[in-house]
């Protein structure tokens, strides 16, 4: 198998086990700042270790702004996904933030950054369909009961969308990927520390055993990786290769949900879902053919 062809499915299929890890957390009782503050600082040492031994370690005014913003609008929805996880069933939030690539478009035609496709535009109404699928299907939502917790999850990929103009529009010249990814993970983990000083101190009563963290140093282990095959993809296959892996990491994320939960979907997420791919092949078919 070529080596790139197996960075891409573990890409697709780590992006897809993130929300059961995020339900996992929640079911364990970690407060959210600790999930940030730790996983945060690992994840940033880890990924610092092979340009700091190489030398490429780029400690800039450039990088460390860089990271430093992206630290600060990675955080809210990374927060608000911890949150969201321990409301809805994985199953269901893994939809919700697999629409993040139309959130990203809408974004582009606000700000005048891309134009309107009609295969982008119907693109969106297809994602939007099986959004509307999803939520209306929830908790008696034929009944005109909708699911409100599934509905606010939806501000977690129109936030994510603004973190991620920034990250594409103000990445540091020559800087090294790597050293870019551990500036903005230790610099994430860092901004949490005042909230878990605050909100929930490592020495409460209230603070889960240690036993209970094994969810986020295996999150944090899953993320090291994810982030290398990331990295790895961008560097030598570009962005529109690597965004490709959402392919396999909606379904996988919904299939993953099933193992580990034990929930089986019912016939109206998988209907969501063959709308939702079906959306996504018309909003990267596009891109294929603008270039």
């Amino acid at each position: 198998m070529p080596i790139h062809l197996l960075w891409f499915l573990v890409l697709g299929c780590f992006w897809g086990l993130t929300p059961s890890f995020y339900k996992l957390m929640g079911e364990a009782g970690l407060p959210v700042s600790h999930i940030i503050v730790y996983t945060g600082l690992i994840v940033g040492a880890a990924l610092a270790v092979v340009p700091w031994m190489r030398g490429r370690l780029m400690l800039t005014r450039e990088t460390l702004f860089y990271g430093l913003g992206c630290a600060a609008l990675l955080n809210v929805p990374f927060s608000l996904s911890l949150f969201f996880s321990r409301h809805v069933p994985a199953t269901e939030y893994a939809l919700v933030v697999s629409t993040a690539p139309f959130w990203n478009y809408i974004l582009a035609l606000v700000r005048r950054r891309e134009s309107a496709h009609p295969r982008r535009i119907g693109a969106l109404m297809l994602g939007f369909l099986s959004s509307a699928v999803l939520i209306l299907t929830r908790d008696h939502g034929a009944e005109g009961i909708i699911s409100w917790w599934l509905a606010a999850a939806f501000i977690v990929p129109i936030i994510y969308s603004a973190y991620n103009s920034f990250a594409a529009e103000y990445w540091p010249k020559k800087a090294d990927t790597l050293t870019v990814g551990a500036l903005e993970s230790v610099f994430s983990g860092l901004l949490a520390i005042p909230f878990m000083l605050v909100l929930a101190p490592p020495w409460s009563a209230a603070t889960p055993p240690l036993f209970a963290y094994w969810t986020a140093l295996a999150a944090s282990a899953l993320w090291i990786v994810e982030r290398i095959a990331f990295f790895t993809l961008i560097r030598d296959k570009g962005a529109l290769y690597t965004i490709q892996a959402i392919y396999v990491s909606t379904p996988a994320a919904v299939l993953w949900a099933i193992v580990i939960f034990g929930r089986p979907a019912d016939a109206w997420i998988w209907l969501s879902l063959a709308i939702l791919m079906g959306a996504l092949w018309l909003n990267n078919s596009t891109q294929r053919v603008a270039m």
